[in-house]
């Protein structure tokens, strides 16, 4: 009986070992197999192909409108914000006072600068008349003036000391930026406001070294909108630059006249169109929804086996649904075109 006891148990035994090897071999299996999946798993994204295509005679572009001119107001003295004349958005005619430092130490300088100065005026106005009757030296009339000229220099100061009190505007323009409040110390420099001037918005552009030779300053161009699509602005070319980069692109810089019954505002995307009068052109192109980044400083997503890289291209002419691609591309190239919000550069990607 006892042996037979014994067998029953070495014989579980094995049996439980054997179930214990089978278990972990599985694991092996199942983490092996789940390694590999993981592996080759990546960030599902859509892909296009950059492809050379027929352009036509239009040159189109995409831009951003920026006001004429901007400037940041500064003060002009340091001291007490004791008035402030204007709010976010407020239009400000050129000179008006958009907020005042405590100038009561700056006046009372200012007054007894003015004192000082109107008696050596009157003192040497007497001494001109004294000198013509010799009543007085040619060296004594010399100091007078001196002292005259040296008191006009300190009633210049004082009053240019006064007139920095009062904070105004350069130009005529929007309130953008307000930067003080009232009961504020500010010292000399201190940013009060922004103001841009928006009668007049400029788009700042580069195109291809094919192009620039088609364009000239005061070519007309067509500005359209998404915000006001039933809007057509006119614009024309203002400057182009004589000098390329190192990609063979040309700054140029188109200014459009802003609308009162429906103003642009700074900021906005525009499509502007440039008739050429020349011939058409293959150019290599690819989807706009490949651009990551910003306008100015456009990139896409490459993928080359299976790893999106983040690649700085130039952009030329916008072509509808299509962007010219200057440099950063080759034909046949994969952008991506979908997926991208979750891509950083470097990382594994599966090819919808």
């Amino acid at each position: 009986m006892k042996l037979k006891t014994i067998i029953i148990s070495i014989v579980l035994i094995v049996v439980i070992g054997a179930m214990v090897i089978k278990l972990i071999s599985n694991k092996k299996v199942v983490e092996e197999r789940k390694g590999v999946q993981t592996e080759q798993a990546g960030i599902a994204v859509s892909v296009a192909l950059a492809e050379m295509q027929e352009t036509s005679s239009e040159l189109n572009l995409l831009g951003t409108a920026m006001p004429n001119r901007e400037v940041t107001v500064a003060a002009g003295t340091g001291g007490r914000i004791v008035q402030v004349n204007f709010k976010l958005g407020d239009f400000v005619s050129a000179g008006t006072v958009l907020a005042r430092v405590d100038d009561v130490h700056k006046r009372l300088a200012f007054e007894a600068a003015q004192l000082n100065y109107d008696k050596y005026k009157d003192d040497y106005e007497r001494f001109q008349v004294l000198r013509e009757g010799d009543a007085v030296s040619e060296v004594q009339l010399r100091d007078m003036k001196m002292a005259y000229e040296n008191a006009k220099i300190q009633l210049d100061n004082a009053k240019k000391q006064l007139d920095d009190t009062r904070i105004v505007a350069p130009f005529s323009g929007h309130v953008f930026s307000r930067n003080t409040e009232l009961g504020e110390y500010v010292n000399v420099g201190s940013s009060i406001a922004g103001i841009a001037d928006l009668s007049q918005l400029k788009v700042s552009l580069a195109v291809s070294e094919n192009t620039v030779y088609q364009l000239k300053k005061g070519q007309l161009a067509t500005v359209t909108t998404d915000i006001y699509p039933e809007m057509v602005y006119k614009g024309s070319i203002s400057n182009i630059s004589p000098r390329g980069n190192a990609v063979h692109t040309y700054p140029i810089e188109i200014m459009i006249p802003n609308d009162a019954r429906k103003p642009l505002k700074a900021g906005t995307f525009v499509n502007i169109t440039i008739q050429l009068g020349g011939k058409s052109e293959s150019v290599l192109m690819i989807p706009r929804t490949a651009i990551v980044s910003s306008v100015k400083d456009p990139a896409v997503y490459v993928v080359k086996n299976n790893v999106a890289r983040l690649t700085p291209i130039v952009t030329g002419r916008n072509h509808g649904t299509f962007l010219e691609i200057v440099s950063g591309l080759s034909a046949g190239d994969q952008v991506v075109i979908g997926g991208q919000i979750n891509l950083s550069d470097g990382a594994k990607v599966a090819v919808l």
